[in-house]
C-alpha cells in the first residue's frame, strides 16, 4: 500500500475510500510513548481526521486504540492548527468497518 507523503498532498483530495463523519474520543499513543485522547472527526478504512491539543508532526507514527479492531498504526500525512490527517498503515477490513462505525456512534 502506498502512503501519501505531505509533500504531494497540496490540498487535493487524495482519499482512497469515502469518509464517514464521526465524533468520537480515542486513545492515541504518540511517538514519544505518551498516551493522549484525540477526537476523531471523520474516518475511512484507510485513515482518519483527528483534532488534538498536542503537537503532531508530518511523518510521525501514532497508534490508535479503537473499539472493535483494537490497535491500529497510522502515519501523520499533514497537521495544521490542532487537526491532523492520519493514513492507516493497514486498511480496516470491510467486515470490521461497519461495526467500528456503530461502536463510535456514527449514524
Amino acid at each position: 500500500m502506498k502512503v501519501m507523503s505531505s509533500a504531494n498532498y497540496v490540498g487535493v483530495d487524495q482519499r482512497l475510500s469515502p469518509r464517514s463523519d464521526v465524533y468520537s474520543r480515542v486513545n492515541v499513543q504518540l511517538p514519544d510513548g505518551r498516551s493522549v485522547m484525540m477526537t476523531m472527526v471523520n474516518i475511512s478504512a484507510d485513515g482518519v481526521l483527528v483534532r488534538h491539543d498536542q503537537v503532531l508532526n508530518e511523518d510521525e507514527i501514532v497508534h490508535f486504540q479503537m473499539p472493535v479492531i483494537g490497535k491500529i498504526q497510522g502515519v501523520c500525512i499533514w497537521s495544521v492548527g490542532g487537526r491532523s490527517g492520519i493514513h492507516f498503515s493497514t486498511t480496516i477490513a470491510q467486515s470490521d468497518y461497519a461495526p467500528l462505525l456503530r461502536a463510535m456512534g456514527a449514524r
